[in-house]
């Protein structure tokens, strides 16, 4: 009988040279015949032939991740750096990329396909949520859906010119220094350069100086027939339209009258300027207007686009029973810049946020 001590030995024999044929073996092949083995394989032996020597079984091996296959890499165009999906950039009408609270901008590098990319500068997105906060007064009982009328598209485009006209053209201001009129009735004057026909011409530098094409019509139609004010006015539109069929947007700018004379201000630029209020005319008075809801349409999108960088510079949109001349065009409208109470230099300010707005909905591009 060989005693228990040797048999022990014998056992520990063999796993001692066990261990040392697979060092051998190890040793003699290359490094590249074991892909994905590493030093540490010596130190496994090392450690079954102790457990086999002690009797006990050895830990499970542990668990690794398989060696990744050798591929191109491929990433979505729409991904970041690390493959993951991201959102297009995307700027808000009216919010600055750049704006802290607002989206941040893609890297160059990794630019959306050409069909995902924004709508171009001159293509206007109006949400239904700017609907909201659009107004509605006037004699008019009609109840026109404003969500759907502004979200309409528009007929109007970078070709299009503009008209402005003056139904009361001898309206006129609060007179203020350099500013003085002579003066024709109470907040009236026959000098066009003091009355609301100067506001229509700074509405016309300012249209020019953003490549709108502006037509002026002057022409005095308030004298000496007051009564024939909107008649007289009708002529010229007419007249001018015949003239030049590319005209789609006409601008009655007026000045306002108030009930009860209040002072009421605005701000532009840190400067007080006079409040703006746009009037749309209807068929409710009776006389045909089955363009009306266009009319409409056109000033929504205008307030809506003034609200943008002014939103208290517009006061609520007036829907009147009358006409006002509005069957003429798809984009007619009467703009009352300011009132008795303000000045001109106050009313000309105004007219720069109204330009802007113009130009905007007309796409054209400065």
């Amino acid at each position: 009988m060989v005693p228990a001590s040797c048999k022990k030995r014998i056992r520990t024999g063999w796993c001692l040279l066990a261990l040392l044929t697979g060092l051998s073996l190890r040793l003699s092949l290359p490094a590249r015949a074991l892909p994905g083995q590493t030093d540490a394989a010596p130190r496994k032996l090392v450690e079954a032939a102790l457990f086999l020597e002690l009797g006990v079984n050895a830990p499970a091996p542990e668990q690794t991740s398989p060696a990744p296959e050798e591929t191109a890499e491929v990433t979505e165009p729409t991904g970041d750096r690390t493959g993951r999906r991201v959102a297009a950039p995307y700027t808000s009408p009216g919010v600055g990329a750049d704006d802290p609270g607002g989206p941040q901008k893609a890297p160059a590098q990794e630019t959306l396909p050409a069909q995902e990319s924004n709508p171009p500068a001159q293509e206007l997105v109006f949400l239904a949520s700017e609907a909201q906060a659009l107004k509605l007064r006037g004699n008019c009982s009609y109840k026109p859906d404003v969500a759907a009328l502004l979200l309409s598209p528009t007929e109007l485009s970078p070709d299009t010119a503009v008209l402005i006209v003056h139904t009361h053209s001898s309206e006129a201001y609060t007179p203020s220094s350099g500013c003085e009129y002579e003066p024709s009735g109470d907040y009236r004057t026959l000098e066009p350069d003091r009355s609301v026909i100067a506001v229509g011409e700074a509405l016309a530098e300012e249209l020019r100086d953003r490549g709108v094409r502006v037509i002026h019509d002057v022409s005095c139609n308030d004298y000496p027939s007051y009564n024939s004010s909107y008649a007289n006015a009708r002529e010229r539109i007419q007249a001018q339209l015949d003239a030049h069929p590319d005209i789609g947007l006409v601008l009655d700018l007026h000045r306002d009258a108030l009930a009860q004379p209040v002072r009421e201000e605005a701000v532009l630029d840190g400067e007080i300027c006079a409040p703006m209020m746009l009037v749309v005319g209807t068929d409710e008075g009776g006389l045909e207007h089955p363009r009306w809801q266009q009319n409409l349409s056109c000033a929504l999108k205008l307030q809506a686009l003034v609200n943008r960088s002014c939103p208290d510079l517009m006061k609520p949109i007036s829907l009147r029973r009358e006409r006002f001349n509005g069957d003429l065009t798809p984009g007619s409208l009467i703009v009352e810049v300011g009132s008795t109470e303000n000045t001109l230099p106050e009313a000309r300010l105004a007219v720069r946020a109204l330009a802007e707005a113009v130009a905007k909905l007309l796409g054209v591009r400065n």
